[in-house]
């Protein structure tokens, strides 16, 4: 590797912030108080008191109205205290981004808004983990749940130095307008965590919560759920890691149905995420080791944002929710040599990033073996039907392959492999790959054989349709499926992810099917049926569950073909790759 030039000013700060904050976040695990007292260096708090994170899905036109009122009774029922106010707009497709928007400044509040709903379990982790408050508080913009409730809860969880304070509809003082029928199914539900979770809380699922910023700095980071068990979740991997000074308060809550189909449904979603939760919590033990992976990360204060240099458009720079952005004109190389940040984010051409990309990203720059940090590319669901078909085939397993987790959230992780359009990264580094004639589509396999790391976090991204089907995608299969063989050949093997070996073993089984079909009587014409019966299914599911998620069934019948054509072209391409010669 070559040898790193000496740190700017910029540089400098970066790693004196890395240093500063790995041993404040050290000081802070070991007295696991409630994180109230998190000052920076020299003393000074640099903490509001309390951050209240408002998930938002088509808020409507009064969803600014709403927004005000949620501050105003907070901030009246903590009179002379700094609060700070996080609203994410979880995909909204209303306009309710764009008057939250023009709204901020006048409102005093931080926006988040990213263009694919990815459900409200994974908004809430969004805005609390940029969030600054020595408490974090969650509740729902619709205004369902009393938010002038917010003051009590923090006053109990202060007094009696709580790690959550959380709302229950079962406490003996709480308002609740609740049919029987949910009251039923909400004890079966609760009486079911007990016996998985050990947790005694009567009631998980209320979207009223005040937590300790412990909480917040070590369990949510962890978690994984995006929609209907986040709430369960919180709390079963809380209490796995020692967080367990839990109180239930009274709720005044009104609820406003929309329809039983959408309540089966999501009575079901509950139910698979929550066995979800605990296979890898007791089997798996997913989080522990994904714990142990962000070990060396840490949370931001107000006074700790290292400038980032942003390559960009002046609109996306618009939609950053970061306070330390420095917009620099040009192209990345340009930006590299004249900008004065700490960190390149580099966001390519016709992209949209998350509110959070830059904020989500920073903080696992602390870890000094990170030179940068890339993300999934989500597909929204205001892409043509041809982009959102492709998008379907690249977010299944059967037909996304290695591709997957770029365009679909997966889990944290060190890439060794990625093509990089999008990306935050050291500036020291890029000059390496610059200096070295290396493009970007191969900086993160660059950085990886010198021994740097780029990590992939799902808790973040940016928006940018695929290439559409039909020709147009299986080009880029085709051109990927030859890298990924070159790649195999050249390691003998050792590059093969679980994820290729997967998408092969379908269109091959098919294959096999057909041969025996073909060739075959009697009983091996009987085993070809199976193997092509049990491909046909798999498909059909894969379609299924794509519709499912593009909410379209014209996505679910184009996908089906297109997985299929997606398959045999990766193999062909695959094939090529394995076997062709280099040109060295």
């Amino acid at each position: 590797m070559s040898a790193a030039p000496a740190p700017n000013a910029g540089a400098a700060r970066l790693l004196a912030w890395g240093s500063r904050r790995i041993v404040a976040v050290k000081v802070a695990s070991a007295s696991r108080g409630p994180a109230g007292d998190a000052r920076a260096a020299g003393g000074s708090v640099t903490r509001p008191s309390l951050t209240v994170v408002v998930p938002v899905y088509n808020g409507g036109d009064e969803i600014v109205a709403n927004v005000e009122l949620i501050r105003r009774v907070v901030a009246d029922g903590l009179p002379g205290e700094q609060i700070e106010l996080i609203v994410v707009s979880d995909g909204s497709i209303d306009g309710s981004a764009e008057r939250l928007l023009e709204s901020r400044s006048a409102s005093r509040i931080r926006v988040i808004h990213y263009d694919r709903n990815l459900g409200k379990g994974y908004a809430v982790k969004a805005g609390a983990l940029v969030s600054h408050g020595q408490w974090v508080a969650f509740v729902d913009a619709d205004l369902d749940l009393d938010p002038a409730s917010i003051p009590a809860y923090l006053e109990v969880a202060r007094r009696e130095r709580l790690d959550f304070a959380i709302g229950s509809k079962r406490h003996s003082e709480s308002v609740v307008a609740y049919p029987l029928s949910r009251r039923i199914a909400s004890r079966c539900y609760q009486q079911l965590n007990r016996l998985l979770f050990r947790l005694d809380v009567r009631d998980t699922q209320v979207g009223l919560k005040v937590i300790s910023r412990a909480v917040v700095d070590d369990v949510l980071p962890l978690l994984l759920v995006k929609r209907f068990a986040f709430d369960l979740e919180l709390l079963a991997v809380g209490a796995e890691l020692g967080y367990t000074r839990v109180r239930e308060l009274p709720v005044k809550l009104e609820y406003r149905f929309t329809g039983s189909q959408l309540r089966s449904r999501a009575v079901l979603r509950a139910f698979v995420d929550t066995a979800a939760i605990f296979y890898r919590l007791r089997i798996l033990r997913t989080y522990q080791r994904k714990r142990r992976l962000l070990r060396r990360t840490s949370p931001l204060t107000p006074g700790d944002l290292p400038r980032v240099g942003f390559v960009g458009s002046t609109a996306a720079a618009s939609r950053l929710d970061y306070a330390n952005l420095e917009v620099v004109s040009g192209s990345p190389e340009e930006a590299a040599r004249t900008g004065q940040g700490d960190l390149l984010a580099i966001l390519a051409p016709d992209v949209r990033p998350a509110g959070n990309w830059v904020t989500a990203a920073v903080p696992l720059f602390v870890d000094q073996d990170v030179a940068a940090v890339v993300v999934p590319a989500l597909t929204p669901r205001s892409a043509t039907l041809r982009e959102r078909a492709a998008a379907a085939v690249l977010e299944s397993r059967l037909g996304g392959a290695s591709r997957r987790s770029r365009y679909f959230p997966g889990n944290l992780r060190v890439v060794i492999d990625d093509p990089a359009e999008s990306l935050i990264v050291r500036r020291p580094d890029f000059c390496d790959a610059l200096a070295a004639g290396v493009g970007q589509a191969q900086l993160v396999a660059w950085l990886a054989e010198r021994g740097r790391k780029t990590i992939y976090t799902p808790g973040t991204s940016v928006s940018a349709p695929p290439a559409p089907l039909l020709r147009p995608h299986l080009l880029s299969t085709y051109e990927h499926a030859g890298s990924r063989g070159g790649a195999a050949r050249r390691t003998r093997g050792a590059s093969l992810s679980g994820a290729t070996t997967l998408s092969l073993l379908p269109p091959a089984a098919a294959l096999v099917g057909l041969t025996l079909l073909g060739a075959g009587s009697g009983d091996t014409r009987r085993v070809g049926t199976g193997l092509v019966a049990a491909y046909g299914a798999a498909v059909a599911v894969s379609s299924a569950l794509a519709a499912l998620r593009f909410r379209s069934v014209k996505v679910g019948l184009f996908a089906a073909p297109a997985l299929a054509a997606t398959q045999v072209t990766y193999v062909v391409g695959f094939a090529r790759g394995l076997t062709r010669r280099s040109s060295a």
